[in-house]
């Protein structure tokens, strides 16, 4: 499946919990950072004991200096065809007539629906937080620590975290 159609589904799903908690949508910060934040958090919080939930959808996160970032969504994510996605905010693209979506498995809408309630449930003003106190929640993430500690250690300022790692951690929702 190509992720950015799940990714599609997930944004349009944040635009909904953000409208919900108050946000205004013409001032919005939904940035590139603060939507490859929010991804990690509605991943992780998809897994349990051993599943991969979405994490078998978005399976590609590497730790940077600004967290966790499924990687081939950051170099993708312009190419949605719904949503404008820059360093400031998100804007609908021109032609935009509706979201409409296209996961032809259920089973993939309910585990992002399933997340995304489970989040607000632990923390429902995430969606608000500003994108740098994202990235210092994702920073608490001992997945983070590890695997951006031991890139530094080789020169490097990105290396892949195992799905494990995720999967196992405490989980980190709120301050």
């Amino acid at each position: 499946m190509d992720k950015l159609i799940p990714f599609n589904y997930i944004v349009n799903q944040i635009i909904i919990w953000y409208n919900d908690q108050g946000g205004d949508f013409e001032k919005n910060d939904l940035s590139k950072l603060k939507l490859t934040k929010l991804l990690f958090f509605i991943s992780a919080a998809s897994t349990m004991s051993g599943k991969l939930g979405l994490l078998n959808i978005f399976d590609n996160f590497y730790a940077m200096p600004y967290g966790h970032v499924e990687s081939e969504i950051q170099d993708r994510m312009e190419q949605s065809i719904y949503y404008e996605i820059s360093r400031n905010k998100l804007a609908f693209k021109p032609n935009y007539n509706g979201f409409v979506n296209n996961i032809e498995d259920t089973l993939v809408t309910e585990m992002i629906d399933s997340a995304i309630k489970d989040l607000k449930k632990i923390n429902p003003d995430l969606v608000l937080y500003d994108p740098f106190k994202l990235v210092e929640l994702s920073h608490e993430w001992q997945s983070w620590k590890t695997v951006f500690s031991l890139a530094k250690r080789h020169g490097k300022y990105s290396m892949k975290i195992p799905n494990e790692m995720i999967i196992s951690e405490p989980k980190i929702f709120k301050y």
